[in-house]
């Protein structure tokens, strides 16, 4: 798993998320972060200054299989067209994994200028129709971490609710500590997409295995 962004307590947040998981599952998980990649993304720009610098850290490290640990999904028709071992991103994987825990799929994301972009993503992903709506907290992937913030998350999660959405999706990595709480006080199902991808990830080296 690459943290496209070169701040290391998300890289430990990610770590922390799939660890059981990837026990569970039977696999070895690495998380590495890519020190060249801007402290946080969250604009365009942050993006495309992420993507030169994760490949470049991932094709040093040989795997079987590799997870963009961003909900952007930076470089990931670059990061599939260069390694031979299939490439999963956090944002595709977690609303595939939404889709079948519900019909209608609601998106928390950190701030507001990520949205469109996430919009942009889901069109081009064909998943548009699924998702019925993105909320912001308003708050920068690395200002998820007090009990303010949690209360703009279930805030955020409160509002998709209303909106209809009948399973959630975290969209940030600064949010994976975030997702047993909030299912539990919202009742819904909550979705962190570094565990679906790692999910996905897994079942493709089953697939491989001779």
């Amino acid at each position: 798993m690459v943290n496209p962004n070169r701040t290391e307590r998300i890289s430990a947040e990610v770590d922390d998320a799939v660890r059981d998981l990837a026990e569970e599952l039977g696999i070895e998980v690495e998380v590495i972060t890519s020190l060249g990649g801007p402290p946080a993304i969250e604009s365009d720009a942050d993006v495309a200054a992420s993507v030169g610098p994760m490949i470049e850290i991932a094709s040093g490290h040989k795997a079987d299989a590799y997870v963009v640990a961003c909900f952007s999904d930076p470089g990931i028709g670059e990061m599939r067209a260069k390694l031979e071992a299939p490439v999963f991103g956090i944002a595709e994987s977690a609303v595939l994994a939404a889709m079948s825990r519900g019909r209608s799929v609601g998106v928390i994301s950190a701030v507001e200028e990520a949205i469109p972009r996430h919009d942009r993503y889901w069109d081009r992903i064909g998943v548009a129709t699924r998702v019925v709506g993105d909320v912001a907290t308003g708050r920068g992937v690395l200002d998820l971490e007090s009990e303010e913030a949690y209360e703009d998350v279930l805030d955020a999660g409160e509002q998709l609710a209303d909106s209809g959405a009948d399973v959630l999706v975290l969209g940030c990595t600064g949010m994976t500590h975030l997702r047993a709480r909030l299912q539990d006080d919202l009742g819904l199902p909550v979705v962190e997409p570094c565990q679906a991808a790692v999910t996905f990830a897994a079942a493709a080296l089953r697939d491989a295995s001779p």
